[in-house]
């Protein structure tokens, strides 16, 4: 006698907060420090033939005490804005037996059961194809290969992976 198969519960797969912490911390420190190297790294190409190094030269020869500070200050900021817009727009798939939720940002999609054709990795991207070909989703996600794969046949997702 069959017993009903119970679903199992939904996977998910994102960007961890240590990682967002990370792309953050390091995008922000790389702002700061290019804001303190800026005036030194003025000097050194200052040599080369590029358009406007005048203007650059200009911008970074300021010593006063308010641009030492404010020059990195916004520079960490900016680095943060584009830390944010990264982790922000990291996709996030929601696995589960019937269907695959994609959120990237404000957009989301739901991928279901039987559109999906295959699932493999691509050049370090997850693609997840329909069964007539056509791509559905080709972008990073974050988890692993192994854990990425796990996800999939889990919920009996065709994988088309080395085995």
């Amino acid at each position: 006698m069959d017993t009903p198969q119970q679903p199992t519960s939904e996977t998910v797969l994102r960007m961890s907060g240590g990682t967002k912490a990370l792309v953050w911390l390091t995008l922000g420190a790389a702002g700061a420090g290019l804001g303190f190297a800026l005036p030194w790294l003025l000097q050194r190409i200052a040599t080369w033939p590029i358009p406007y190094i005048d203007a650059l030269k200009f911008l970074g020869s300021f010593d006063a005490p308010l641009m030492v500070i404010g020059r990195p200050a916004v520079l960490a900021l900016i680095g943060l804005a584009i830390a944010f817009f990264i982790t922000y727009e990291a996709a996030e798939l929601t696995i589960s037996d019937t269907q695959i939720r994609i959120r990237e940002g404000d957009d989301a999609r739901i991928v279901t059961r039987a559109q999906v054709g295959g699932v493999y990795r691509k050049g370090g991207k997850l693609r997840i194809e329909s069964v007539e070909g056509r791509i559905l989703f080709n972008d990073d996600v974050e988890g692993g290969g192994v854990a990425i794969e796990r996800a999939f046949t889990k919920h009996g997702y065709p994988w088309e992976g080395a085995a």
